[in-house]
This record gives structure tokens, sequence and C-alpha cells, in this order.
């Protein structure tokens, strides 16, 4: 009796720690997927010039100042520096994969968003033409005259773009594109009056900041 008995008590043991095992798994392979991925896409002045890049017209480049802003330490920002001229296409066929990759895991394509800053926001443009998963973008300064004229672009996803009105480089809305044939569910644009020309783009400042957080997290402005 006395061994059936702690037979019975090493079943249950096992049994417990099984089921606790598998809570855990369940609850950690659920906020794995409840977690936020962003790809940030800097401008190419950092290709240039590297990381503390410095422009003679609008300052330096934050960089880390942007990166630890996007971040709320229980999301994966995903920030590489870019070699010098690299080709936009092949380049956002790098980053398309590696999103497609995420979703085979089982993150949801709606916690996946791509940032692109200037020409960063030509490659996401691409990634936004080439990836088919219903994910974010927040375009910031990617469009005027020649994109419109020598580019292809066909958004899939949840599109956001910010335009700064006094940017005289890529400072262009995105009527063009909003109207064009496209496959994304949602597309807003938003027009800064901040006076930075593009360089509102180089720092972390609450103008672009605060909408690009709230498109991260629900898709709302």
């Amino acid at each position: 009796m006395l061994f059936e008995s702690n037979y019975k008590l090493m079943i249950l043991k096992r049994l417990f720690l099984f089921t606790l095992l598998t809570i855990f798994s369940f609850l950690k392979s659920s906020a794995q997927n409840q977690k936020k991925y962003i790809y940030y896409l800097h401008g190419r002045i950092i290709e240039v010039q590297g990381k503390n890049a410095v422009s003679n017209v609008y300052g330096k480049y934050e960089f880390d100042n942007i990166i630890k802003a996007l971040n709320n330490k229980t999301d994966s920002i995903i920030a590489v520096i870019r070699n010098n001229n690299v080709d936009h296409i092949e380049y956002a066929k790098k980053v398309s994969k590696q999103i497609n990759r995420l979703v085979e895991k089982g993150v949801k394509p709606n916690n996946i968003t791509v940032i692109g800053a200037s020409k960063g926001a030509i490659i996401a443009s691409y990634v936004a033409t080439i990836n088919k998963n219903y994910i974010n973008y927040v375009l910031l300064a990617g469009n005027n005259n020649y994109q419109e004229n020598n580019r292809n672009w066909k958004f899939h996803g949840q599109v956001l773009c910010i335009y700064e009105i006094s940017d005289t480089i890529a400072g262009k809305n995105y009527d063009y594109w909003q109207n064009k044939e496209n496959l994304t569910t949602k597309f807003e644009q938003i027009a800064l009056k901040t006076n930075l020309g593009h360089g509102f783009l180089y720092k972390p400042i609450n103008a672009w900041l605060k909408p690009t957080k709230k498109w991260i997290k629900n898709q709302k402005i």
C-alpha cells in the first residue's frame, strides 16, 4: 500500500510539473507573438559618414537617440548601419526575407513595423511593394517628383507617411501614391510644420515620434 501511494504521488508530481512547463511554454510563446518588431532604416548620410554623421545644414543625425526613443524595452528594435551606397531594391529584398522569417515563426504581421527615413523611406517603400504581409510602415520624408516619375511602388499593409512642408529634398505629400493602385488596408498622411526642413528626421522630435509610436501600437494617428 505504501509503495502504491508513493507511486501515485510521484505520478501526480510529474503531471503537475508537466502542466507548469506547458503553461510556461504557452505564455512565453504568446508573449513572443505579441512583441513588437521594429525596423528602423536610417538616411543616406549615415551610409556615407557613419553613425555619428553630421550635416552642414541640418546638424547631427541623432541615430542613438532615435533608437532609444523608439525602444520601450519590451519590443525588438532592428537598426543596422548600412554600408556606403547600398542598392535600394537589394536591401529591401534582404529586409523582406527577414520579415517573412518572423511571420513564419508566428509573429503577427501587425506586430511588425518598418520605419524608413529619407533613403530609408525609399528602401521601406520597396519593402512595402515586395513583401505581401500586411505589416506596418512609417515613411519619413520619402517622396518627391523624382520618386513619382521613376518608381513603380505598389504598397501593401498599413502605411503612414510623414512629411515636412519646409523640406526641399523630400517634402512632397503622398497623394500620388495614395491615389495610385495599391494593396493597403490603411494609408494615412501627416504634414509637419516644424520649419526644420529635411532635418526634422535627424532628431527624435515628438512631431514625428508620437504618431509613429501610435502607428506601431494600433495603426492609428
